[in-house]
């Protein structure tokens, strides 16, 4: 149907896809004008849509694994606990990522689906690997950041000159939701630095031994900040695990004050 649908509608070049169990909804570019054709009803026709073009990305549907949509939509409710209206879509999520993701109405939980058709995994933000993974996933393709950090109650995140003058970029990774970027309209005062400074397993290792040496148990809250406030032309890792502040060096080396 989705074949059938771009057919009609004269382009592959897709903004939007839609899968209910009883209609189908693709939208698609012509230039940068997006045009959306439905099934619906037992119908195909072109039909009316609120989707603006504001530079998304553009994708083919061939890049995604929808042989069993069922099957989706069934994995998609053990996780959310709720089957009700569910729709699987795909879209630019967020800073150009397309994202495969079932929702249901009345709105319980997004479960977001890599495009092979596996589940994306959640992150532990109070383990090694977890916390290496999600700032991969932020890091990739830069060169130059003002901030890195990681909040076991929020998610990983990078604050990194926008490509405007005077514009700063966030990525954030939480534990359940794909990457998200957002931009603000001013420039960040700290000095940059190249992300590759950054020694990802420092992190678990010092949250460790800061938990260790003061007797914290269970998983207490714990966050860290790498930047260069110091203006030493260094960055630094900050620390605060469980209401416990420390500062070190970029090997997790502590630094006094």
């Amino acid at each position: 149907m989705i074949d059938e649908l771009t057919a009609a509608a004269g382009s592959s070049n897709l903004a939007l896809v839609q899968v209910s169990r009883s209609s189908v909804l693709v939208s698609v570019l012509e230039g940068t004008t997006p045009v959306t054709w439905a099934y619906r009803d037992g119908k195909a026709a072109e039909v009316p849509s609120d989707l603006a073009y504001v530079d998304q990305a553009s994708f083919s549907i061939d890049r995604f694994n929808i042989s069993d949509v069922g099957g989706l939509f069934r994995a998609a409710a053990g996780l959310a606990g709720s089957e009700e209206n569910q729709t699987l879509q795909i879209v630019d999520y967020s800073g150009g990522r397309v994202m495969m993701a079932v929702t249901t109405n009345p709105e319980s939980r997004a479960v977001f689906f890599q495009p092979d058709g596996s589940i994306m995994p959640s992150v532990d933000f109070h383990a090694a690997g977890g916390i290496e993974q999600a700032l991969s996933e932020v890091l990739t393709g830069l060169n130059s950041v003002y901030a890195i950090g990681v909040q076991s109650s929020l998610g990983a995140w990078v604050d990194h000159p926008g490509t405007e003058e005077g514009t700063t970029v966030r990525r954030q990774r939480t534990a359940k939701v794909p990457v998200t970027t957002t931009l603000r309209s001013e420039e960040s005062d700290l000095a940059p630095f190249r992300p590759s400074l950054l020694r990802r397993e420092v992190i678990w290792k010092v949250v460790q031994r800061i938990s260790d040496e003061h007797d914290l148990t269970g998983q207490p809250d714990w966050s860290v900040t790498m930047d260069d406030r110091a203006e030493t032309g260094v960055p630094r890792l900050y620390f605060t695990v469980g209401g416990i502040s420390e500062q070190t060096d970029l090997s997790g080396n502590r630094i006094p004050g």
